[in-house]
């Protein structure tokens, strides 16, 4: 009975928010990681673009003849690792784009992107009133980047866009017609996408593949194999310590349901539903995920396998980064995440664990052969919003068409054809090949601190992650996954910084795309949903917590 009330509290939550329909929040991370966005040198995008003489800008063609500055504020992800004697403030990224765009980079402040400490300083700066930056660039939910745009104080980007976005842009924007709808309002574009790898934020299952062979498990097809597997992790010893102290999947959804890594939405997927988003019904009409009867199934899924040990006791009051540090100090023998997690964070795992293997497979089916993983805004992973008292807004689309020009895509000669700074994310051997192994060559690595990560320098742009072309990373590692030499630098690039497990991973992502359940609601937030959105989703939450809990 209890269940039952349970349920009905969250179908009359829904129902409220159905009045007025919804958007989705994107629930994306700080540090979606890609380590291989090494590219090119061409710089012509620009609509004012001149060999001679000054726009009314400042700019004659490559760069503003006298610097300019754009103020803005950062999360620093748990991904970037600096040179010793370098910060977020003064690296080589924001040297050179000074020195060759004329674009100085200051920083009102910068945060840890910690517990939603990125989203908590912007909320708090609105709520006092403050005055923004020249750009705020922002990953995460959609009630935010509404308060920000409600806030009044940045600007329509329509004609900037027009006027001064670069081909290669403009093309990456086009590639989903429902872009730019959630920051859309009267017809005014009020936020530049950031723009990522298509499919880069699908999910797959990842198994501490060492457990696999000891325990002799076989890859999981349904829900049911699944946790087969998980009791043997529990229950089988699998670390060799004489000690039950291990769990079956990692998992931490404190904040949300949807989470990019240590997900368990994939389990709502199992039974025909997505929570905490709009899910398209057989007669064609939006349904709440979070209410959809699938939701009940999958709940009790999740109950019975916390009852069993299978996840952590631990998982309400933790967040994504506590759920897959469970996997990375080696305490869980599976997680639910994204293609690149060999990149970032999988390495920890073999920090702590050196004996450790992962591999990835695809999404188990549930009882009725029902498969789902969640799906963004599938070329979309962040919005740029730019102040309405900027005194230079067209620079950040300066800034951002030279990454697409330079270094989405490089070519053979250009200036980041093998990085962006040598003995930074790159070195050249004496014999002329490229590495990116500073443990085994310190000598060409100077200065780091920490050899066991690489010193991406990408990292600190203004947009994330640089310059991402939508369709060229899941084109680029399906020719790998099939065997195919790789070819152009950005190819070659791929091969080199890409673990065999990561590109395998794309593979399945890419055979398992059509189980992706879209978010069917890409509007903008109602006047409804942006008042009682964050208060409806805070109690299904609580409330799907203590059904978990009992």
């Amino acid at each position: 009975m209890r269940f039952k009330r349970m349920f009905s509290v969250l179908l009359i939550s829904a129902l409220a928010l159905s009045l007025t329909a919804c958007s989705g929040g994107d629930n994306k991370p700080s540090a979606s990681s890609s380590g291989t966005n090494n590219q090119s040198n061409t710089g012509k995008s620009d609509a004012n673009n001149s060999t001679s003489g000054v726009d009314e800008t400042g700019w004659d063609g490559s760069k503003y003849v006298d610097p300019v500055t754009i103020t803005t504020v950062k999360a620093v992800g748990n991904n970037y690792y600096y040179k010793t004697g370098e910060t977020m403030e003064n690296n080589v990224l924001n040297t050179y784009m000074k020195d060759n765009l004329g674009i100085d980079v200051k920083y009102d402040w910068i945060v840890t992107d910690t517990n939603e400490a990125y989203k908590t300083k912007i909320r708090l700066m609105l709520s006092s009133g403050d005055k923004m930056p020249d750009v705020i660039a922002y990953r995460g939910d959609m009630e935010t980047v509404n308060m920000l745009i409600d806030s009044g104080q940045f600007m329509d980007v329509s004609d900037l866009f027009d006027k001064y976005a670069g081909e290669v842009y403009k093309k990456g924007v086009e590639l989903n017609p429902d872009t730019l709808l959630p920051v859309t309002r009267d017809g005014k574009k009020m936020a530049l996408p950031v723009l990522d790898y298509a499919y880069n934020d699908d999910m797959l299952l990842w198994l501490r593949q060492d457990w696999m062979d000891k325990l002799g498990l076989q890859a999981p097809q349904t829900l049911a194999d699944f946790e087969n597997i998980m009791d043997a992790f529990v229950n089988q010893d699998p670390d060799g310590n004489g000690k039950k102290d291990t769990l079956g999947l990692a998992t931490g959804f404190k904040n949300t349901y949807l989470g990019w890594i240590a997900d368990i939405s994939w389990v709502f997927g199992a039974y025909g539903t997505m929570p905490e988003q709009w899910n398209k019904s057989a007669d064609g009409t939006l349904t709440h995920g979070s209410v959809d009867p699938g939701a009940k199934q999958a709940l009790l899924t999740l109950k019975s396998w916390m009852d069993k040990g299978y996840i952590s006791k631990d998982s309400g009051m933790i967040d994504e980064t506590g759920g897959y540090e469970l996997f990375t100090k080696g305490q869980a023998g599976a997680i639910v995440g994204r293609n690149w997690l060999p990149d970032w964070p999988f390495g920890d795992l073999l920090n702590n664990v050196p004996t450790a293997k992962y591999k990835g497979y695809p999404i188990p089916a549930g009882p009725d052969g029902k498969i789902g993983s969640q799906s963004g805004n599938p070329s979309v992973n962040g919005w740029m919003l730019i102040n309405k008292d900027a005194k230079n807004p067209e620079a950040l689309l300066r800034y951002y068409n030279f990454l697409f020009d330079n270094w989405a895509n490089p070519q053979v000669g250009s200036e980041f054809e093998h990085g962006f700074a040598e003995g930074y994310d790159y070195a050249k051997l004496p014999d002329g090949t490229i590495t990116k192994d500073p443990e085994k060559y310190p000598d060409l690595f100077p200065g780091y601190s920490d050899r066991t990560h690489l010193v991406e320098p990408i990292y600190y742009s203004l947009t994330f992650d640089g310059a991402r072309d939508p369709s060229l990373y899941a084109e680029t590692m399906n020719k790998l996954a099939d065997g195919g030499k790789p070819e152009t630098p950005y190819e070659i690039a791929t091969a080199n910084a890409r673990k065999q497990e990561n590109i395998d991973a794309m593979k399945i992502v890419l055979n398992q795309k059509d189980t992706r359940m879209k978010n069917y609601f890409q509007g903008p937030l109602t006047e409804t949903m942006t008042s009682k959105n964050e208060l409806l989703l805070k109690l299904v939450r609580q409330s799907f917590s203590k059904i978990i809990y009992g």
